[in-house]
Formats: structure tokens, sequence, C-alpha cells
């Protein structure tokens, strides 16, 4: 799928991307999404390329091919901006501008089981993709955990973005106005689990172990799974739950606990990623040990008090407006020049 930019000469960035809402799932990808409108709000000319590679994985080899011929095309790109690591192996054939690479996890992290561990075709793959980094201009991680994983090469040249948050759709509503559209009780304790129960990582089991051991104190805890959810429904759920439950193996920088902290959602999580930096100043909110009795002690505490967070007042910094500023300077870096037309406003 292409979307093509706004203007007839050659557009400033393509963004590759193998994530990317569609109908069928409407929020896979929303983030990268997200990321790409506030650039272009900001006068940025964009077109995206999305690989369809979840479909079948010859889409890469296609785009690569296509990539090469863009190499001596009239429209060529002044910069290829590539989100995930397999993108950025179709990116790097293009020679005649930078290329800058997001990454965003899994791809240099690993894909862990239930128990944490690696996989071993992940530890292949995190090992290629760790190592192409080294051919990129500049790459981009979602944490500083992440940038450790690459060779000092390519950290020197990394540049440590989280995501933003689209501060104009999570901010901080009445939670009773959303419990009565949501048709939740007031009385009702309730844990946001959102991510899907059948990926591994995830650990729902665990999310759910801990609920359990918190009823024996609190009496019945709703775990209330956002799967499926459409996006613009995640800020109601986060304004009527009591608290967001995160229990992954690995993550890079979970959007979801951004987007909890924009609505003043406390969280209580592992400690992955950089959940523990993210959430250092923010009141309430816990990091646990991944064992159910430690999340568990957290959820009595968080459901017995049952007060929002500071979340909103302390998340300026993490704006889609800030995070684009960011992005554009280092997009103004690699092509001197390359200044958006500002919108006016």
């Amino acid at each position: 799928m292409r979307l093509r930019s706004a203007r007839e000469d050659r557009p400033d960035v393509l963004m590759v991307t193998n994530m990317w809402p569609t109908e069928e799932h409407p929020g896979y990808g929303i983030f990268v999404f997200r990321q790409i409108e506030s650039l272009r709000t900001r006068g940025l000319d964009c077109e995206v390329i999305f690989i369809e590679g979840h479909r079948t994985r010859w889409a890469y080899v296609r785009e690569s091919l296509r990539m090469l011929r863009r190499n001596f095309s009239s429209r060529r790109p002044r910069l290829v901006h590539a989100h995930g690591g397999e993108t950025a192996l179709v990116a790097r054939w293009y020679v005649r501008g930078p290329v800058v690479v997001s990454y965003c996890g899994d791809d240099v992290l690993g894909t862990p089981r239930a128990d944490g561990s690696i996989t071993p075709a992940s530890r292949v793959r995190r090992a290629l993709l760790r190592a192409h980094a080294r051919l990129i201009n500049r790459t981009v991680t979602k944490s500083a955990e992440m940038e450790g994983t690459l060779h000092p090469s390519a950290r020197k040249r990394n540049l440590v973005v989280p995501n933003g948050v689209d501060r104009s759709i999570f901010h901080p509503r009445s939670g009773e106005e959303a419990r009565r559209s949501l048709g939740w009780a007031a009385e009702d304790r309730i844990v946001l689990f959102a991510a899907d129960p059948a990926v591994e990582r995830k650990r729902h089991w665990l999310a759910e172990a801990a609920c359990r051991d918190a009823e024996r104190e609190l009496g019945p805890v709703r775990l209330e799974v956002a799967w499926g959810t459409l996006p613009a429904e995640m800020p109601m759920l986060m304004a009527g739950a009591d608290c967001l439950l995160l229990t992954s193996a690995i993550e890079g920088s979970p959007n979801v606990v951004k987007e909890a902290m924009a609505c003043d959602l406390p969280v209580i999580s592992t400690d992955v990623g950089d959940v523990a930096e993210i959430l250092g100043d923010i009141d309430p909110s816990w990091v646990c040990a991944a064992e159910p009795g430690s999340l568990a002690g957290a959820l009595v505490e968080c459901l017995t008090v049952r007060r929002r967070s500071n979340g909103s007042e302390r998340s300026d910094w993490l704006g889609q407006e800030r995070i684009a500023e960011r992005l554009l300077d280092l997009y103004a870096e690699l092509v001197p020049g390359l200044a958006p037309m500002k919108i006016p406003v």
C-alpha cells in the first residue's frame, strides 16, 4: 500500500513501515500513523509505503526491488525513514539520500517466550538486525535499553526518542461519565490489560494471577482486556478503569503506559523498557517484580485508595508535538535545508 505525498515533485521523506492501521486491524501500528501525522501537521511532506509483511515475506523482496528503482526516479525522496527492523533491510537499498531507522522493541531486544527466554529464531533475527544497524546513517531507539543493544559504532549515531502521545485524544476525563457510558458500576474494581492475551510476552496469565491474589484481600477484581478495541475508544476505557496493569516480559517503550499517564490513570507494571524511568515522578504508580505477589500488593494498594495520578501534568515532554520537533531536528541535520513549510495557525 502506498500513500503518495501531496507534492508533484520529490517528497521530503519516504516513510517505510510494516505497521499501519487497516480496516481489519485499526489499532495495528497506530503509533506509527500518529507520529507521521504529527510530522505532516508540522508541514513535512511525507510519502508512506506500508509493507504487509504479515501476509507474505515476499513483500519485503518486492519493496527492496522497488527501492532500488527509486534511486533513479525523478521522485526520489530527500530522506528515507523506516519503522521496524525488517523495513530497515528494505530502506537501506536507497543510496541517493540518508536513511533513518526507528527500532520498535523486539526487533533488537528479541521476542521472548512467556518465561522471558528468547527463542533461537529470535536470537538470529535480532543479531542480524543489530549488525545491519551499523549500515544506517542514523538510528532511533525508543529507550536507552534498546540503544545499549547496538554496536558501539551504531550507538554513536543513535537518538533515543520514545513515541509521543496525542494529548488532544489522551487527557483526563470524568471517570463517572466514562463508567456510565461503558456500563460499568461505580463500585467495580476494574484493572485494564491493554494487550493481546494470546501474545506470550504480554503474560496475560501473570495479570490474571495477580488479580486473583488481590481478590483474596479486596473481594472481586475485574480484569478488563482491551484487545481489538478501536483506538478512539481507548481514552474512555482509561478514564473508567482504576489502573493499567502491564505484565510484559519485554517492551521497548510501551505507548500504552504513556497514554495512561496522559489520562491520569495509575500504572502498575513490570520493570521493562523505559517504564521505570517514565514513571519516576508519577504518583501513584508502581514498578514491580514479575511475580503475582508483588503485582497483587500494588493492586491492593491502588484499588484501596482509588485515586488518579499526576501523569498528565508531568508528561508534557511526551506530547506528539515535542517528539515531532526532535525528529525534524534530526532530519535537518541529515539534509541541510530540509525545513518543512510552516502551517498557519
